[in-house]
């Protein structure tokens, strides 16, 4: 709100006596109030205030810049970090031939089906199945299965994180491990609930592998020390086969 004008006095006529007039002394002007001062001018106060508000709303205006520009809007335009991690290690598995020769006395090896795909619900990764069984009636058989997961994404390491993620859930499921099992990443002993198999579970890599043995009576009860290690001379065999 601009201050309104200094208030100000009108003149005021002098005192007269009445049928004496009032005679002044000579050369001096007739007593009374002179003429009113001059209006004082509001210009340099206005323009003043207007100055500041000038000053006061830029200077705000720097801040919010300030503000709304500072580094935590570069990262909006900022592209998204991709996943880094080991590179696949394996991009095929062996032949069941190649596992067979490193175990002796197995049954007969059935005809393999070769690589096929797996299902999975892992969209980073490219997974397949490969099967190998040894098989004669009234003997103990053998069964390997191998599970190939290849990174969609080179780098990314979601091959090994896969398949890593498969052996820790047999651990939780209350699998024991076996230390240091031939080239294997982490091998165990798989928990089941039949008492005519044993299972034993590795990771190689970016490479799942089960061995299950069943004795010669699938509905029998199986010497469950006696099918472990059979089942552990297949899992190093198949180890040293993916290599």
């Amino acid at each position: 709100m601009q201050p309104g004008p200094p208030y100000q006095q009108g003149p005021q006529q002098p005192y007269q006596h009445q049928g004496y007039p009032q005679q002044g002394y000579p050369g001096y002007p007739q007593p009374g109030y002179g003429p009113p001062p001059p209006k004082k001018s509001n210009t340099g106060l206005i323009v003043g205030i207007a100055i500041g508000a000038v000053v006061l709303l830029g200077g705000g205006g720097v801040a919010a810049f300030l503000l709304l520009s500072d580094d935590s809007g570069s990262s909006s335009s900022a592209a998204p970090s991709k996943k880094a991690g080991p590179p696949d290690k394996y991009t095929s598995m062996p032949g069941c031939e190649k596992i067979g020769t490193g175990v002796r006395n197995l049954p007969p090896l059935e005809t393999p089906k070769g690589e096929e795909p797996a299902s999975t619900s892992n969209n980073e990764i490219v997974y397949t199945r490969s099967s190998c069984s040894w098989r004669e009636a009234g003997a103990p058989s053998a069964t390997v299965s191998m599970y190939l997961a290849k990174s969609k994404e080179p780098g990314s390491g979601a091959g090994e994180a896969w398949a890593k993620a498969g052996i820790e859930n047999a651990v939780k499921d209350g699998g024991v491990v076996i230390p240091g099992m031939a080239k294997a990443t982490k091998a165990v002993h798989a928990k089941l609930s039949s008492t005519s198999q044993c299972q034993i579970k590795l990771q190689q890599g970016n490479v799942e592998a089960e061995i299950i043995v069943t004795g010669s009576d699938p509905s029998g009860v199986l010497d469950q020390e006696l099918c472990k290690e059979n089942a552990l001379k297949v899992a190093k065999a198949t180890s040293e086969a993916i290599g």
